[in-house]
This record gives structure tokens, sequence and C-alpha cells, in this order.
């Protein structure tokens, strides 16, 4: 009996610490947060009033070449849309400019608004294509189509080739030679020779 008591004593106790341990980390870490949410609404220190009078302003409307990252020409073309760095190539809120929305369903791919449910060249997503034979429905390529023939159909046979070497050509008829007409005009009369010219 005496033994059962002292148990019962020594679980009172633990259980009181614990729960004076709890309400010591609540009133600690709210104490904390106050402080610091009330530092955050306060203003930066006097020190940094003092060094930094006219603070840059934040995001890219000011600067909009920051989005490019430091490379020249840009991997990525992103734009400062709302004070914001987009990649206007792949945002369906801002495909190849700001502020251009693509339908419903539609993708943005390369800066292009895509219906990827029936494009053959994007057919789920971008750059997907789809094998020649087969179309884009739903965004799967050959849906509700039967299967092409695998790889492709058969081609049709060779003609045979002809015998090696070719056969001699048979000769040629001979004409018999033309006649040849005759002169229409008579033969000219030899002149006298050319006496030299005079002296003078």
């Amino acid at each position: 009996m005496h033994f059962k008591g002292t148990r019962f004593y020594i679980m009172q106790l633990i259980v009181s610490l614990i729960s004076f341990l709890l309400y010591l980390q609540v009133e600690i870490v709210g104490g904390f947060q106050e402080n610091v949410t009330y530092s955050s609404f306060n203003s930066s220190s006097s020190w940094l009033k003092r060094v930094v009078k006219n603070p840059r302003a934040i995001g890219c409307g000011n600067r909009p070449w920051i989005c490019n990252e430091g490379d020249f020409p840009p991997r990525i073309k992103k734009r400062c849309c709302r004070n914001r760095c987009i990649d206007v190539t792949s945002d369906v809120n801002n495909c190849g400019f700001c502020r251009i929305k693509c339908p419903f369903t539609w993708q943005c791919c390369q800066g292009i608004c895509i219906d990827t449910n029936m494009s053959p060249f994007h057919c789920g997503s971008c750059v997907r294509r789809c094998q020649p034979p087969s179309l884009c429905f739903n965004g799967m390529c050959g849906y509700a189509q039967p299967m092409p023939p695998w790889p492709f159909p058969p081609r049709p046979p060779k003609p045979p080739r002809p015998p090696y070497p070719f056969p001699p050509t048979p000769p040629r008829p001979q004409y018999p030679p033309f006649p040849r007409p005759p002169y229409q005009y008579p033969p000219r009369t030899p002149q006298p020779p050319c006496s030299p010219p005079p002296l003078l």
C-alpha cells in the first residue's frame, strides 16, 4: 500500500514538471516571436539608415537586365513581368511576352501557345513528336487508331536485271549513195593575164 502511494506521488511530480517546462517553452518562444515581429515591423537599424540613404528598390522593375543572370546572350529568355523575372518561353500566364495568357489546357512551348491535345509536333507536352502515320488526339499519339504496320509496309519486288553484257545491236541497213546534182552554171572561161600598170 505504501509503495503504491509513493508511485502515485512520483507520477504527479513528473506530470507537473513536464507541464511547467512546456509553459516555460511557450513563454520563451512567444516572446522571441514578438521581438522578431516588432523588429521586422520596425525599420532597419540607425547605422543602416545613416549609411544607405536611398536604398535600392526590390525587384526588377528598375533593373530589367538582372533577369539575364549575367549571361549574354541569355540562356533562358526571361523578362521582367510585374516586377518579377519570368521565363516567357514556358509560362502560360506570360507566353512570349508579359501578360499574354494561353487558353485553358494549352501550354507555352518556346514562347508560343500550343494546343498539346491536338498538335502532332507537341503531343501531350512540348517538343514531343508523333511518328508520321499516327495523329495526336487527347495528348496521346495514335489514340484509338489501328496500329501501323511494323516497321514499314513491304516494298514491291525489284524488276530483274538484264543479262550482262548487253546483246549487240543489229547493224543498220546501208543506204545507196545519193546522186550528185549536175552543175547549174557552165564552167568559167580562163581570163588573160593582167598587164602591169604604166610608169609615171
